[in-house]
């Protein structure tokens, strides 16, 4: 069934592309590199302007050592993705969308969920967008991509092998530098039994974000309010402040402070909590390898009284892209936890960019647990825990775009297991390489 849906779409699309509309004919794009071609070069002299087709191929080979901190539990395996994009744009303001994808993983041990890492032939967006002349108002309705400021509460999390959408509909109002999105949503489920993949009925996520640039000087100053609603009505107040690297202004120095706070009711419980994420850096020189080093500091709430039937006090990250942000093992999100890190990246050539960082990692409180990139469950703690040290990471990661359409990335990190792992698990320390090649065409 979803191999037929996807044939269908794209016979559709070609159709349409066989129109002509009469004008003149486009001049000659100048010549690319067989291995740098793309669908939309290489369709240009057979479709119309307003039809693009696109797509990105991706593999990623990694493995995880100690694999929940067990020794000898290891697990090496390769993922691979595939998107095929359609972009029909008759007129200015209108537009359709639609992306399909093809998830798939070799290799897994068993017990892993395959939900996590495969999803045979999908619809993963497919919307329709109406906005005016000037730009100033967009309203785009159907499956599609919601991700805001760092995207520590709300981001598609595209390093996984299946990655997120919401259906949802979204109102963008102004400019760049002065702009607010309203939005309301629900988050789509992978399902591999499914033909198409549904939201999740009674689990949305509503909200307000904004953006103004000319208030602070030299910084994009960022409010923004969600609303979780359904077996709870959770609400997620903050803000945030940044000066990008690279931009003008108090030298080369850059910045990013983000705090949130979070109120409302959970089943029977009231909840209250908070978080907050602060990284400040320096780019050394502006020439040549461009080296930047950084400092980081990161909290976020947890429950100092479990057993408690009246609070919580565990920070919900909701639905963002936490992937390497505490670690790139992934063993840390932004619930019940302290981060120091201290960081240096490197552009050792245009298209060649190197990172490594350190990592100190604690509970917020010993009381409650650990909890991973995603948000669920790692480690509970036993009862009495008093420990609250996680450990030590280092990570080193690279990014080389060797070619227009072409990037290869890779890295490892190495996670040194602290005191509430060695007393709350069995302990061992993990290490995580990965190597992925992607290719957009």
């Amino acid at each position: 069934m979803k191999k037929l849906l996807l044939a269908l779409l794209c016979g559709c699309c070609i159709c349409l592309g066989g129109t002509d509309d009469g004008g003149a004919p486009a001049p000659a794009p100048a010549p690319t590199p067989l291995y740098d071609a793309t669908l939309s070069s290489a369709l240009a002299d057979e479709l119309p302007p307003w039809l693009k087709f696109s797509g990105e191929f991706r593999t990623r080979v990694e493995e995880r050592t100690a694999f929940s901190f067990i020794p000898g539990n290891n697990n090496t395996y390769g993922l691979f993705r595939t998107r095929l994009n359609v972009d029909i744009t008759p007129s200015y303001w209108f537009e359709v969308f639609a992306q399909m994808q093809d998830s798939h993983e070799v290799g897994q041990m068993a017990g892993i969920a395959p939900k996590i890492y495969q999803d045979p032939a999908d619809l993963r967006q497919a919307y329709l967008k109406l906005k005016t002349k000037s730009g100033l108002m967009k309203v785009t309705v159907g499956r599609q991509l919601l991700a805001y400021g760092s995207q520590r509460l709300i981001g598609p999390l595209d390093w996984t092998n299946v990655a997120r959408s919401w259906d949802a509909a979204k109102l963008e109002l102004g400019t760049e530098n002065a702009k607010l999105d309203l939005f309301a949503s629900s988050v789509v489920v992978n399902n591999p039994a499914d033909a198409i993949d549904h939201s999740r009925t009674g689990n949305n996520i509503h909200g307000a974000y904004g953006s103004l640039k000319k208030i602070v000087p030299f910084t994009s100053f960022e409010p923004y309010l969600f609303w979780k609603v359904g077996h709870e009505s959770l609400y997620t107040g903050g803000v945030r402040f940044l000066k990008a690297p690279g931009t003008p202004g108090l030298g080369r120095v850059d910045y990013e402070l983000e705090g949130a706070d979070q109120w409302g009711t959970v089943g029977v419980k009231t909840a209250r909590a908070y978080a907050l994420s602060s990284i400040v850096g320096e780019t050394l020189t502006a020439g040549g390898w461009m080296p930047r080093v950084s400092t980081e500091y990161d909290e976020a709430t947890g429950n100092r009284n479990p057993s408690d039937p009246t609070r919580l006090s565990t920070f919900d990250q909701l639905l963002g892209t936490n992937h390497g942000l505490y670690g790139i093992t992934d063993q840390v999100g932004w619930k019940n936890m302290r981060q120091y890190r201290l960081g240096a990246d490197a552009k050792a050539t245009k298209t060649l960019r190197l990172a490594v960082d350190y990592r100190m990692l604690w509970l917020m409180t010993p009381k409650d647990d650990l909890y991973d990139a995603t948000g669920a469950l790692s480690v509970k703690p036993k009862a009495g825990n008093t420990a609250t040290k996680i450990g030590n990471e280092i990570d080193v990661s690279g990014n080389w775009q060797f070619a227009k359409q072409w990037r290869l990335s890779g890295g490892i990190g190495h996670l040194t297991a602290g005191q509430f792992l060695t007393q709350n698990s069995k302990g061992s320390n993990m290490t995580f390489p990965y190597g992925a090649l992607q290719w957009t065409f």
